[in-house]
Parts: C-alpha cells; structure tokens; sequence
C-alpha cells in the first residue's frame, strides 16, 4: 500500500477527511515539517501545508516520491521547477477555496469603505461619536471595482460585489472570451487604465516573478487618491514600503489586506499604527465548513493518480518541468 504523508500545519479536520477518503486505499502519516516528511522512504505523496519547498528541500525527498499537493492555491513557497526535474507533480487545489476566499475579499472591502475597526474602537470605548467616520464611509454601490486576475476567485468577487451595484472591470494576462465577459457582466481593461479608473483595486494574482513587487510607487501614482487597494493574493506583490507612503501620503485613501510581505509583521511595524490599512493574517482561504471541499479535491487528485486515470491539467502547476512521459 503506498503512503501519503501529511506536512505541516493541516488542519485536524483535513487530516481526519483525508484520512476517511484513503481508507484501505493509502497509508497516511504525518510529518510535521520537511524534515520529517523526507524521513518516510515509502511515501509516494505529500500534502503540504505551512511548510516551505525549496530546492534544497526537493532534493532531501525520497526516491518514490511522485506528487507534492498543496492545501491551498498559491505554490510560491515551492520550486516547481526543481520538483519537476525530479519527475514530481506540483499540484493545487485550483478552486477549493475560492469562495472563502472571495467572501473575505468583500468583507475587507466593506470593512475599508464604512470605517469598520475604528466604528468597533469608539463601542468598545463607550463613546457615541461617529460624524468623522460616516463622513469617510463609502457605498459599494456605483463604485468601479477593478479586478487584477479574473480566474476563480475573481470570478466570484466579481459576482459578489455587482449584487452590491458596483461595476467591475478587470486585468488579466489571459483575458476571457468575450461571451463570457458579457455573461459575467465585467470590462477588460489595460492595467493602467485599471489603476488610473478603479475605485477599489482588488488583487486576485499568483505570485510570479512577473507579479513580485508589480503594485508599487509607480502603481500607487496612478490611482485615484480616494481609492482603496485589498490584497488577499499574495503578499510581496505589493510593495509594502510604497503601500506605506502612498497612505500616509493621501496618494490613495487606504488598504485591506489578508497578507504582506514578510508576513507576520512584528506588533511594532508602523503599518498597524495606520488606521487607513487593515490587516488580517492570512485567513482568507480557510473556513471550518471548507476543509472537507479541500480534502476532497486533493484526495481526487491522488486516488486519480494512483488508479492510473489522468489528472485534470487545471491543478497541476509544473507540466513545463515535468519529463515528457508525465
């Protein structure tokens, strides 16, 4: 029986869900870091979480080893190319949590707009004062909403935030076809014509080389000084320093962000000292009702490999890599 190893910070949850959808099918262990992980000479596969794979970690893996999944979308904390070079598939679990994501995504849009942490500080202070904050507040509705990535996450803020009557626009590197873009009711658009028209600029990108660093001073400089920048994509995407001015500066009014560069923060870094940037750690792709959708997509994966049936090219994310034969 071959064995698939759990890695890293899984939720208890998956653990048991992957656990039932292998039942007298695979071995399941768990490791809690790379180090563990390389340690099991049967395994065949890992579900990673939380922990990072370099090339230096690839090469520590175990011969056997066929196919590294990640719970979750983003495959940056992986070289991809060093795994496919050693016939291993990277995959993700493309779509699994897009709708958490999506939602917390319109969560921090609103919370930006209406002024939310600060309306929660004057409460818990007892105080009935607010005239400063609603005079800051903003509607969603009759907003431009400018999507940077229309794949399934942007897909669904899209929907979310049109049922709210804001208008969405969007950049991507793969534009849809046009029937679907009138079906979803959404504009393409240059990228500077994006930051230059959007009011609320939403970040719905993988981390590349192409995207590292991709909103920054020359970014924040074209877009409008009331606009508001949410980030539940990557981190270093943004340009943290250039987030910083631009705030402090008035350049754009604020931001809401699931993730940052380097992230956690230490409490004392000045961006909690902003009361125009919120800042959550990283949440946004994971809810206790969604960890058996994600067991399920990542246990397909594997039963499908395992059985010998072909993998859907949508969660694999190193073909470029992968020997010919893969």
């Amino acid at each position: 029986m071959n064995t698939v190893v759990l890695v890293g910070n899984i939720p208890q949850e998956g653990k048991d869900a992957l656990r039932r959808q292998f039942a007298n099918k695979l071995k399941v262990v768990e490791a809690s870091n790379a180090e563990e992980a390389a340690a099991v000479q049967e395994a065949k596969y890992l579900v990673v979480r939380g922990t990072k794979y370099p090339a230096e970690e690839i090469a520590k893996l175990p011969g056997g080893v066929r196919m590294l999944t990640r719970w979750g979308v983003g495959y940056d904390s992986v070289d991809i190319e060093a795994a496919g070079k050693r016939g291993i598939t990277v995959t993700i679990c493309t779509g699994g949590n897009a709708e958490p994501v999506a939602e917390l995504t319109l969560l921090l849009m609103l919370a930006a707009c209406r002024r939310l942490p600060q309306l929660l500080d004057r409460a818990r202070e007892g105080r009935k004062d607010k005239e400063d904050l609603i005079s800051q507040s903003l509607l969603l509705e009759n907003k431009t909403v400018g999507l940077l990535g229309m794949g399934n996450i942007g897909s669904k803020v899209a929907k979310m935030v049109q049922s709210f009557g804001a208008k969405v626009q969007y950049y991507d590197a793969f534009r849809l076809d046009e029937a679907r873009e009138r079906q979803a009711n959404v504009s393409y658009v240059s990228l500077d014509t994006l930051f230059l028209t959007s009011d609320i600029v939403s970040l719905h990108l993988p981390l590349l080389e192409s995207t590292r660093g991709m909103i920054d001073r020359s970014a924040f400089g074209k877009m409008k000084n009331s606009a508001i920048l949410i980030n539940t994509a990557r981190g270093p995407i943004v340009d943290t320093d250039a987030l910083m001015e631009a705030v402090q500066s008035g350049t754009i009014a604020g931001a809401a962000l699931d993730t940052v560069s380097g992230e956690p923060l230490p409490a004392d870094h000045p961006i909690f000292q902003n009361d125009r940037i919120i800042l959550t750690p990283h949440a946004g792709g994971n809810t206790s009702d969604n960890t058996e959708n994600m067991a399920r997509i990542i246990a397909n994966c594997i039963l499908d490999v395992e059985q010998g049936a072909g993998l859907g090219q949508k969660y694999i994310v190193n073909s470029q890599y992968l020997p010919q034969r893969q």
